[in-house]
């Protein structure tokens, strides 16, 4: 039996049209939308083609249903740069990897999930109160956000996508129980990054019932990722200190991770510093073209969890081909995915130039068996 879900999947991560499709195989486009549909079955020779014009192996099309993986937070933001088929690309390809992740950690006692959902309260204070949850400082800056996300049960996706008007996406997939997920494109810089996963972060703990505009629920998630990464305690005491030049900007930024136009709006939206102190320093900062391309680079950060699940299961040196041919999935394909994962290397690289400056709940994340 061909699942009609997984030719559409293949065909969209393959950033192919049904009538492309179509053309690839010598059908019409009327008989990819009834095999997508599950009302038609493909022959044996069709199959074929679509097996070779989308890259996947015949056995990843009869395979069961994925999980459920909605737009989420693609569904009300406004990306008019960003074309359908990138979106669909994006959304296929995070359901995919999310698969993998799910499918492997079945055989390890589940990851116990601490981010809350909240309701009715503003945004700084729900960024409080998960920064609480998650058993991170009151304020001080969150070194390794993304593996500590992971610890704390949130699934962070990584794809090697570099899609210049995206940068992230959540969901709560619809898996027993429900996981919040995070889905990240590569080739952004770290503060940017950190920005991003804040961002989305907000969404999953605040928008779970979608209310507002687009606008609204995008301005109230900034205001969450400020307050995140940047508590209002800590901002007052180290910009309230004397005036504001680029160079102060510049030393936070290496501290606190984020860009040095999100601290001069964090400042304004504080209110400690005026609307012409805001338009004066971003005066500067294009005098000095740092909008485009700012000093004090943020290291970027890779998530974990997809190796270690990897590692754990077919050893730390495992193939490619170990975790693609179970899923059907091309290891072609799965290869820079897992690349875009930290390895055990990568975590301590990190932790010998970026010593965390508080506890984390847990260490490194740990795979233990599901009992019997």
């Amino acid at each position: 039996m061909i699942n009609g879900d997984r030719i559409r999947q293949a065909r969209e991560i393959a950033e192919l049209t049904q009538e492309e499709l179509g053309e690839a195989c010598g059908i019409n486009q009327s008989h990819v939308a009834l095999f997508e549909q599950n009302l038609r079955q493909p022959q044996d020779d069709t199959l074929r083609s679509i097996a070779l014009a989308t890259g996947f192996p015949i056995s990843f099309f009869k395979r069961e249903q994925a999980p459920d993986f909605p737009l989420g937070s693609l569904l009300y933001r406004k990306r008019k740069s960003m074309s359908s088929q990138d979106r669909d690309k994006v959304r296929q390809t995070g359901r995919l990897v999310f698969e993998a992740i799910a499918n492997m950690s079945e055989r390890f006692k589940p990851i116990d999930l601490h981010l809350p959902r909240i309701n009715s309260v503003e945004p700084e204070e729900a960024a409080r109160m998960t920064r609480a949850a998650l058993g991170f400082s009151p304020d001080t800056p969150i070194t390794h956000l993304l593996t500590r996300l992971e610890k704390n049960g949130v699934v962070i996706v990584s794809i090697p996508y570099d899609i210049e008007d995206h940068d992230a996406f959540s969901v709560w997939a619809d898996t027993e129980p429900r996981r919040p997920v995070i889905v990240m494109t590569s080739g952004k810089p770290g503060d940017r990054q950190r920005w991003s996963a804040s961002h989305e972060l907000a969404h999953l703990v605040m928008h779970h019932t979608y209310t507002g505009s687009p606008s609204d629920l995008e301005s109230q998630a900034d205001r969450f990722a400020g307050e995140f990464l940047f508590p209002e305690e800590a901002a007052r005491k180290d910009l309230g200190g004397s005036p504001i030049t680029l160079m102060i900007l510049a030393d936070l930024k290496s501290r606190w991770g984020i860009a040095i136009s999100a601290l001069v709006m964090r400042a304004f939206n504080l209110g400690i510093i005026t609307d012409g102190q805001r338009r004066y320093l971003f005066r500067q900062l294009a005098a000095k073209d740092w909008q485009r391309n700012e000093p004090v680079p943020i290291p970027d950060e890779k998530p974990r969890l997809l190796r270690k699940l990897a590692e754990s299961i077919y050893g730390p040196n495992f193939e490619t081909k170990d975790v693609a041919d179970p899923l059907g999935i091309p290891s072609q394909m799965l290869k820079p995915i897992i690349a875009s994962y930290a390895s055990p290397a990568d975590l301590q690289g990190t932790a010998r130039t970026n010593p965390p400056k508080e506890k984390a709940r847990g260490g490194l994340v740990t795979m233990l068996p599901r009992r019997p």
